[in-house]
């Protein structure tokens, strides 16, 4: 064009083309620098409207925005509410994308993600479908349209879930053609890939249509012309969905120049088109004045303009359908306001119904399954009950030896403490299935609360036990304070209590739980494809909850550490019913063991049920084996201690100590208790004032 515009040889009027946005942006940019009016008959940039920077512009076809009207419209008829959109780089693609996504806006039609790609469409197309987007909009010709399709069939992003919206002026067939760089597609791979799209085009020739048009033609005869004219290889043509608003467009510059010849041999003195330069304004705003008022019938329907150069016809929606574009539905902006758009045949879809715009996100909170928690209510129940009855047991036996020598005041605390324990398994279970939102977290503070007392009573008294005994048997000195006292120990078990009870109190004012919800790894639901299933997961936490519950956790893990230290040095003291140290390591062990798994549970078990049941398992399990290890042998002994001792009096008798033992267990004792012989001769001899009975109380105010 531009040698053209440069040629002095001869002098050109007006400009037709160019036939795509590509060439007619740069050109209409600038024919009008020459006075020249410029028509194309194929361009549908929608910034080709902008008359401050194409003032002398027309189109025989409408923009690119009339064309989203239409998408809209079918979008809104079928109720798909997200949507993507892809096309290639470029001015013409982008303001026809950012026009669409403007309208659609308006509208409640979300795009989801907009996806632009060079040459390989392969990470756009696979990053759409991993948004879970179903409606696609491309806008791109028809080589970049086989890439994507071949692209989207490698995707499975064809087929009864996924609708495509793409440009309808394609020519016959486009997605069997191979070009030089082919896709990695057959045929019959293309063919599936494209079967059910929908393509939005303006409409070339109306069907059905016999009126007679300026040109003479009918839509009917232009066709049958027109093949004749190719020799009946239409289908081959690119561009041929643009032939009939090129012929038009020939039409409306002859009668623009002739009604242009007419007036100018009417003015005074008479002038002609002939006489046109690049400088004659006059002829050129004569010739825009006639062009904004055409008005005829063409073969493409009714020809008008409106303000911006732009054409208003109808246009229409056509669906693949076995391998043939038929139209669907028409929209045509001369209609009614809210008629413009109606359907003309039936849309065929692969699964029997429009598929879904996206999939259908169903958030379902993860609860505790009632049947579950009445399961572990009942080992929480029975487990209470074991602890009553071994507090029953220590209670009603207090005067007996064995449980005399092993400190009842002390075993009431292990029990009670059990029970603290056993409590809290109750507490845990209860969600947001049985109890508000509100409660929820008040229940997860108590558990906390029972929990850390519990294990504080429990082996804060069996720890203050062994301390005791240690503090007698494994003294370098061999003089010892008159006697360690139940008091001292209390003050110790007490000390422990109010550091858990510090700890939480603070935790509790400064940085209280609140309510919170987390969305879990999102699965396709089992009897929907279309359902996205989202577990929520309900927890309450704070802030600084990992600072509160690592200091618990350490504190009582240095209690755990510093039991085990007791129970191994206090592991030679052998006298039955004072010495609880083989016991106690085991109760230890199983802990530490039970801890180091059932902890990382919290973090790794995300499924509710199994993170509650593994917890209850973890916290029943050790507990009740403690109980057990410290109270069945002292049930089992209740009635054996009193002969051994009377044995032990008859035959050591000047070795009588406060502690109580039989003789067979005192010859077994290591050389280190053998040391010990002297303290604990002075122990007796504090006690030897009391009764055979006040005596055994002595050992227990020493163990």
């Amino acid at each position: 064009m531009f040698r053209e515009l440069y040629n002095v040889s001869t002098t050109k009027v007006m400009v037709l083309g160019c036939g795509c946005s590509a060439s007619t942006l740069p050109t209409a940019e600038a024919s009008h620098l020459w006075n020249l009016i410029q028509l194309s008959y194929g361009a549908y940039s929608p910034a080709l409207s902008q008359r401050s920077v194409y003032p002398l512009f027309f189109r025989m076809v409408p923009p690119e925005s009339t064309l989203n009207l239409m998408k809209i419209e079918v979008l809104k008829f079928f109720g798909w509410k997200q949507v993507a959109t892809i096309n290639p780089p470029g001015a013409k693609h982008e303001a026809a994308t950012a026009d669409f996504r403007e309208k659609a806006e308006k509208v409640g039609i979300k795009v989801i993600v907009s996806e632009t790609f060079t040459d390989d469409p392969t990470f756009q197309v696979a990053n759409i479908k991993k948004q879970g987007v179903r409606i696609i909009l491309g806008r791109f010709y028809a080589p970049e349209a086989r890439k994507v399709f071949c692209r989207a069939y490698h995707e499975g992003m064809y087929g009864a879930k996924y609708v495509w919206i793409i440009p309808g002026y394609y020519q016959y067939d486009w997605w069997k053609i191979r070009d030089e760089d082919p896709v990695n597609c057959t045929v019959e791979e293309m063919r599936k890939a494209t079967e059910g799209y929908f393509g939005i085009h303006v409409i070339a020739l109306p069907e059905g249509d016999e009126t007679n048009r300026v040109s003479g033609l009918s839509a009917q005869e232009y066709d049958i012309k027109y093949n004749e004219y190719v020799d009946h290889k239409s289908a081959e043509l690119i561009g041929i969905e643009e032939a009939p608003f090129g012929y038009d467009g020939v039409w409306t510059v002859a009668l623009a120049l002739q009604q242009v010849e007419k007036k100018l041999q009417e003015m005074d003195p008479p002038s002609s088109i002939v006489s046109f330069t690049y400088d004659r304004r006059d002829i050129t705003n004569l010739l825009f004045d006639i062009m904004s008022n055409t008005s005829f019938e063409g073969v493409t329907g009714a020809v008008k303009f409106t303000d911006t150069g732009d054409r208003i016809g109808p246009m229409q929606v056509e669906q693949n359908q076995g391998g043939v574009e038929k139209t669907v539905g028409i929209f045509d902006p001369a209609r009614p306001k809210g008629n413009e758009f109606y359907w003309t045949r039936d849309v065929l879809w692969q699964g029997g119904k429009p598929p879904v715009d996206a999939f259908t996100e169903v958030h379902q909170a993860q609860k505790i399954n009632k049947g579950l928690y009445a399961f572990i209510i009942v080992l929480a129940i029975l487990g209470i009950t074991l602890a009553c009855g071994f507090l029953v047991f220590n209670i009603l036996y207090r005067r007996k030896q064995i449980i005399k020598m092993s400190s009842p005041k002390l075993n009431n605390l292990i029990a009670l403490g059990g029970i603290f324990v056993y409590l809290s398994i109750i507490f845990l279970g209860l969600d947001t299935n049985l109890v508000s939102k509100d409660v929820f977290c008040e229940m997860t503070t108590v558990f906390m609360w029972f929990l850390a007392l519990g294990f504080s009573f429990s082996f804060g008294a069996m720890f203050s036990k062994t301390w005791r005994v240690h503090r007698i048997f494994t003294s370098k000195t061999v003089s010892q304070p008159k006697g360690i006292q139940d008091e001292h120990l209390f003050g110790q078990i007490t000390g422990l209590v109010i550091i858990d009870m510090l700890i939480l109190s603070i935790w509790a004012i400064v940085d209280p739980l609140f309510y919170h919800e987390v969305n879990g790894i999102a699965m396709e639901s089992p009897d929907d494809d279309d359902v996205i299933l989202i577990p929520v997961h309900i927890t309450c936490i704070s802030y600084w909850q990992n600072y509160f519950l690592g200091i618990l956790l350490i504190i009582k893990g240095l209690l755990l550490i510093f039991g085990a230290f007791l129970a191994w040095e206090t592991r030679q003291v052998r006298i039955p019913g004072l010495n609880d140290s083989k016991w106690i390591g085991m109760s230890v062990y199983t802990v530490v063991i039970v801890s180091f798994t059932g902890v990382p549970v919290q973090f790794f078990v995300s499924n509710p049920n199994a993170n509650f049941a593994l917890l209850s398992i973890f916290i029943l399990f050790p507990t009740t084996l403690t109980m057990c290890l410290v109270f069945v042998p002292k049930i089992m002994m209740r009635n054996e201690v009193h002969n051994s001792i009377k044995h032990h009096t008859s035959m050591h008798g000047r070795n009588a100590v406060g502690v109580g033992g039989a003789s067979e267990d005192i010859q077994r004792m290591t050389p280190q208790i053998e040391r010990k012989e002297s303290s604990r001769r002075r122990i007796a001899t504090d006690d030897k004032a009391t009764s055979t009975d006040d005596l055994a109380n002595g050992s227990a105010s020493v163990c």
